[in-house]
């Protein structure tokens, strides 16, 4: 089999995410193509388990990408979602001050969970590999005041950010601690990712595609 790049997209604008994989996979190997997909369309009428949603959505948008784009005959893409969960409730990302102030208000002195779906899709000439994972990571938040939550949403941290905070930035003050991945809460499991691109690269009939893969190959 010839020698040949195979590419690492990442389906996702979220620039966490991006700012992760760079780390191990810098330069031109790493592409990001957000490929238009209705998340609330998708979830809409969902009446299963939140981990089995996370991965429904994440398997949607690997299938808007590779519709909505002409893609190379070999790559390996990636999609992923959090959300945040409390009470079995999912909290997204909100609309505006208000839902993020009644969001905050909703985690103030409480634990909830942060999951994270993956999907993976490996395409060559010869073979075509699957994969999905999901990580789950409980977070025990601090109570907050009014004071804290509006001073919080004006520095205008919560805005893009399921259940309103950010833990590598401003809201790590409110976070007492975690049981799990801390790149979980931020958007992308690392471990775990790490783990499924071996398997892949396991089962590549290519060594050189392989190593690609793997950052410390």
């Amino acid at each position: 089999m010839p020698t040949s790049k195979l590419p690492l997209i990442l389906a996702s604008a979220s620039p966490r995410r991006r700012e992760l994989m760079a780390r191990f996979w810098p330069g031109a190997n790493l592409q990001v193509i957000v490929p238009r997909f209705d998340e609330t369309a998708a979830a809409a009428g969902w009446t299963g388990t939140v981990p089995d949603l996370v991965l429904r959505l994440t398997a949607g948008k690997l299938e808007a990408l590779t519709e909505q784009n002409r893609l190379p005959e070999s790559f390996c893409a990636l999609a992923a979602d959090t959300v945040v969960v409390i009470d079995n409730h999912i909290l997204g990302k909100p609309r505006d001050d208000e839902e993020a102030a009644r969001q905050l208000r909703l985690l103030s002195g409480r634990t909830h969970q942060v999951l994270t779906g993956m999907s993976l899709l490996c395409r060559t000439p010869d073979q075509l590999i699957r994969r999905q994972a999901v990580e789950t990571t409980e977070v025990c938040f601090a109570a907050l005041d009014e004071e804290r939550i509006r001073w919080y949403i004006r520095t205008g941290e919560p805005h893009d950010k399921a259940g309103s905070y950010g833990i590598q930035g401003t809201g790590a003050a409110w976070v007492e601690r975690i049981d799990g991945c801390y790149y979980n809460v931020m958007g992308l499991p690392v471990y775990r990712l790490l783990a499924l691109l071996e398997s892949v690269a396991a089962d590549l009939n290519s060594s050189d595609w392989s190593s690609q893969l793997l950052p410390w190959k």
